[in-house]
């Protein structure tokens, strides 16, 4: 019999993958990753609560698997935490989600897997495995792929993803039809470890020096206001930049050298391009190619030529020019349907 190894948040989805594998006929071990609010409070957020893994226990006990759980906090703060405060102190958008997925969740599934012998490793992520492969999850509103690209080929060849084929409405009934704890849960929130939704109060929490006051100028150099604080920034948003205009004012570039905010239209906020480094390819594949690419998680495919700048580094013309992807997030690249890649937009 082969095992599988199932990262339980606590949430429907894994608590579904769990229950699924087992009746697909493999030896499954649940494993709970306590990240962050575990070690605070309990019941603030979605999937880092001690109410979380109590609930995974709880699961794994009605499915009829065993369970553990596993403290990586101080990974957690060092490989997510701190570098996404870095990451808006320095005028980016971070993304914790796939900075987790690289260095804590994946490695320590396949570290926990390897030390108990277990033959894979499968999480609720709705994406799909088709010869070793990353691919587009069924449900195209669900689809978790863009958080997976950085993954490395050991684990795409030990990775089950059994929500691939699967629509959230179906994974929901199975849960209700079990009666699991997680049934009724809400959807998590876009950043677990934040409460509220409130990530502008968790960075000056814990760093209080973000919230410094400087210039907003317009297209022409003009100061025509103040911001207070680049971190609650990002390009194209129109949000919290408070000056009053004949036309909408969107952020169009973020100077940290002199904590600078430049505004403007809607027309100078597009861009036809963008660089992309980091990079992490899951397919060989000679360059330039024609590839679809999303720049956001919840964006669409966009349709976009893709060149080596070096060795470390791609860049990526749109079919046409679209909203500013912002520095930080990931770009990745499909074919198909098939992930072949991925990188932090630079």
């Amino acid at each position: 019999m082969k095992s599988v190894l199932v990262g339980m948040s606590g949430g429907v989805d894994s608590s579904v993958t769990a229950y699924l594998l087992q009746k697909q006929g493999y030896r499954v071990h649940g494993l709970s990753l306590m990240f962050w609010e575990t070690r605070f409070n309990s019941g603030t957020t979605a999937c880092c609560s001690i109410d979380s893994v109590l609930d995974a226990a709880k699961t794994a006990a009605i499915v009829g698997v065993s369970h553990s759980a596993k403290d990586v906090r101080v990974e957690f703060m060092e490989r997510v935490i701190e570098p996404f405060i870095a990451g808006y102190r320095d005028g980016l958008t971070p993304n914790p989600c796939v900075l987790c997925n690289k260095h804590v969740k994946f490695p320590a599934l396949l570290d926990t897997a390897n030390e108990m012998g277990i033959d894979f490793i499968a999480t609720g992520h709705y994406a799909g495995i088709v010869n070793q492969h990353l691919t587009i999850a069924t449900d195209k509103k669900k689809d978790q792929s863009y958080f997976l690209y950085p993954l490395t080929s050991e684990m795409l060849s030990r990775l089950v993803l059994p929500l691939g084929g699967l629509t959230k409405d179906e994974v929901r009934e199975v849960a209700l039809s079990l009666n699991l704890p997680a049934a009724t849960r809400p959807e998590s929130q876009e950043i677990c470890f934040v409460v509220d939704c409130d990530y502008g109060k968790f960075i000056r929490d814990y760093d209080g020096g973000v919230s410094r006051d400087g210039p907003i100028i317009d297209m022409e150099g003009n100061r025509i206001g103040t911001h207070h604080g680049l971190y609650a920034y990002t390009l194209g948003q129109r949000r919290r930049i408070g000056i009053p205009a004949k036309e909408p004012l969107y952020v169009i570039g973020i100077d940290t050298a002199t904590n600078t905010l430049r505004v403007g239209q809607r027309q100078f906020a597009v861009a036809p391009e963008c660089i992309v480094g980091d990079l992490n390819m899951l397919v060989d594949i000679a360059f330039p190619a024609s590839l679809d690419v999303k720049i956001r998680s919840a964006g669409r495919l966009i349709p976009a030529l893709v060149s080596f700048v070096d060795a470390q580094k791609v860049k990526v013309v749109f079919e046409r020019p679209q909203w500013p992807p912002a520095p930080g997030q990931s770009a990745v690249f499909y074919d198909e349907g098939t992930v072949i890649g991925g990188g932090v937009i630079v």
